[in-house]
């Protein structure tokens, strides 16, 4: 599948160095904040991938329009560019998890897949993972990496292991 350009995305400006957060505008007056959270107690037994590894979060900071935001096809473009920017350094890892508490998770999850998928190329590589909690919801999560990441043949494993035992304390 061929990768259309991102030439349809917002301008956006990195405002917040500690979460990597970033903003952006809509055309409709959204202004939508995404940020990459450090997220190292993820891997208490390995601290050399801890200081790379983000949680991913985007989240409207501000709607006046007093609606739901429209369906924006700038949207997927402009995160697509914000990913490019945060993912210059290679050894960076993201996890994405999606938000369950209105049970829109799968929603979510999907949206984002195809997003991702559009926009990887060969440069990006992403496991997904999904465990049930003790309330049988459905917990959506996805470890995303560039290919060239020195670690990313020990995180994928370990991802995988903390999502299983993950999985196996909520039964």
């Amino acid at each position: 599948m061929e990768r259309k350009p991102l030439n349809e995305a917002y301008d956006f400006r990195l405002v917040g160095s500690d979460n990597n957060i970033f903003l952006f505008e809509t055309d409709a007056g959204v202004t939508y904040e995404v940020k990459f959270v450090p997220s190292g107690y993820l891997w208490e037994s390995n601290p050399n991938y801890a200081d790379y590894t983000h949680e991913f979060v985007v989240a409207v900071l501000e709607n006046n329009t007093g609606k739901t935001p429209p369906l924006d096809k700038k949207i997927p473009d402009t995160i697509a560019l914000i990913f490019k920017e945060f993912f210059r350094e290679n050894k960076n890892i993201v996890v994405y998890i999606c938000d369950s508490s209105d049970n829109k998770q799968a929603i979510r999850f999907r949206k984002f897949n195809t997003w991702f998928h559009h926009h990887k190329g060969i440069d990006f590589m992403k496991l997904d993972m999904t465990i049930r909690d003790v309330k049988e919801v459905y917990i959506y999560t996805s470890l995303i990496m560039r290919t060239d990441n020195p670690y990313m043949d020990k995180v994928m494993i370990e991802f995988k292991e903390i999502m299983l035992n993950a999985q196996e304390e909520n039964k």
